[in-house]
């Protein structure tokens, strides 16, 4: 079980690093991190874009239907929408939830370290074809949302993996949102250009709207290519849906876009897969039990360490929290249950014992880019009692002499723990030092502590066993900020 937090360096731009990007970006959803607030771009993703069909071409705003029966008519949450994500996964026959928990998105939205993006259309009337970039989507809590990706036939990869964004508000609410268009306008918007700017730099697309197939109440499908275009870029096809309550917004890449045919497989694909997520939404309306309750949400643990600087006057970066537990809506078989053995090191286990907890995961900044280190800090639901798993861990590490780490299926032994003395007042805690038998030489520091149902850990790698202490002194004395930010 994955512990969550952002992924670092994902990227989603179609242009000349577009192979990396893509890929990056489909990788990063399945493992439902969602692109990282700090990844280098946020151009709107293919589907993105909104659409509308050339003079030509039937009317890319098609009605399926003026009638709202057989379309949602309850407005969904953050968590029923990836449970209807989860849903068609597992309908599908996959293994694994392709949806998770939005609150990692939501928080992040609120932590204040998005770069600043701006997207303009030309004509201006055409930006209204054009999704809110997603930082300000996330932001958004008047309209529910998640994200998530369906491979198709079971491949993963950018041009065989759809990208998906549900958001759900009343009937009105939604349509302004998402569809607040004319088939007038839609038809001067046939073709228009797009300018995506992040931190100064611009990237430019074409954009087409084309003739949507006829899937819920309003559609619209489109293409976007980078204009110029340059070799090896990827192009891509969307489609955006409204049915009833729900809004709905696939993308899929495409490796050659020179035409509307080009994109027509990807809209076939896309326009069945919608159609199975509005069929999950009415016939299997999702049911989500709410976390346990918990003293602290995504957006306070995020707040808690906002502005907090680390040892050497670093800043500190939480971009998000989430709740950890099985994705809504999908029913995994459970793992196998092997009792731990006594001096054993795993996240995997670690993370699973805390379900309800609210988890952020984040980066103290060194003198350098190689001197960062890695926090996560924890807190707990008001359900939690002892023995608490952090205090598990903890004694763990101080009694025993070696330890076997577990990590993805695989295990590597720590040589000799140096036990590190911290001062620091807190419930539990542990500091030490050790190497690994990998030929660097690098000392890794970890340390921990834990005040009430707040815990907050931190590691680090350094080049000599003289750095360790100083380390494990400096991470106390950001444990200690953490814990008074937090009235402990």
């Amino acid at each position: 079980m994955s512990a969550g937090g952002a992924e670092k360096g994902c990227g989603f731009r179609i242009g000349k690093d577009s192979r990396r990007l893509l890929a990056c970006a489909v990788a990063a959803l399945l493992a439902m991190a969602g692109c990282s607030p700090g990844s280098t771009t946020t151009s709107p993703t293919p589907s993105d874009a909104s659409p509308s069909a050339s003079p030509e071409s039937p009317s890319p705003t098609s009605s399926g239907g003026s009638a709202a029966t057989g379309f949602p008519e309850t407005v969904f949450t953050d968590a029923e929408l990836v449970a209807i994500i989860n849903g068609v996964a597992q309908s599908r026959n996959l293994q694994y939830p392709t949806a998770r928990d939005s609150s990692s998105q939501r928080s992040g939205a609120s932590s204040g370290t998005f770069p600043q993006v701006s997207t303009d259309a030309t004509p201006a009337e055409c930006v209204v074809f054009v999704p809110e970039n997603p930082f300000v989507r996330w932001a958004d809590k008047s309209v529910n949302f998640a994200e998530g990706a369906m491979p198709i036939a079971g491949q993963s990869g950018p041009t065989t993996t759809i990208m998906i964004t549900l958001r759900s508000a009343g009937k009105d609410a939604i349509a302004k949102a998402d569809f607040d268009y004319t088939d007038d306008l839609a038809a001067r918007c046939g073709q228009f250009d797009l300018a995506a700017t992040e931190s100064g730099r611009t990237s430019t697309y074409a954009v087409q709207l084309l003739a949507a197939p006829p899937i819920g109440e309003k559609q619209h499908a489109v293409t976007q290519t980078t204009k110029p275009k340059g070799p090896g870029d990827y192009g891509s096809a969307g489609l955006r849906v409204l049915a009833g309550t729900l809004s709905i917004t696939l993308s899929l890449a495409v490796a050659e876009l020179n035409s509307e045919a080009d994109a027509q497989p990807a809209l076939d694909s896309m326009a069945g897969l919608a159609k199975e997520l509005i069929d999950q939404a009415t016939k299997n309306p999702p049911t989500v039990a709410p976390p346990p309750p918990n003293p602290r949400t995504a957006d306070d643990l995020v707040a808690l360490v906002k502005d907090i600087t680390g040892p050497d006057g670093s800043p500190v970066t939480l971009r998000g929290a989430n709740v950890i537990g099985p994705a809504p809506g999908f029913t995994a078989a459970p793992p196998p249950q092997q009792p731990a053995a006594p001096c054993t090191y795993s996240d995997e286990a670690y993370y699973g014992s805390l379900t309800g907890a609210v988890l952020g995961q984040g980066q103290i900044g060194g003198a350098n880019k190689m001197a960062y280190s890695d926090f996560t800090v924890i807190s707990m639901p008001a359900t939690a009692a002892p023995p608490y798993p952090f205090d598990t861990r903890a004694a763990t590490l101080r009694t025993c002499g070696t330890i076997q780490e577990d990590m993805m299926g695989s295990s590597r032994p720590w040589s000799a723990i140096s036990q590190l003395n911290t001062a620091l007042a807190a419930d539990a805690s542990y500091a030490v030092a050790y190497q690994l038998s990998d030929g660097t030489g690098e000392w890794h520091v970890r340390a921990g502590a834990r005040k009430g149902t707040l815990t907050v850990e931190a590691s680090s790698q350094r080049y000599s066993q003289a750095e360790a202490q100083a380390t494990a002194d400096g991470f106390a004395a950001f444990f200690g900020s953490v814990f008074s930010r937090a009235g402990l």
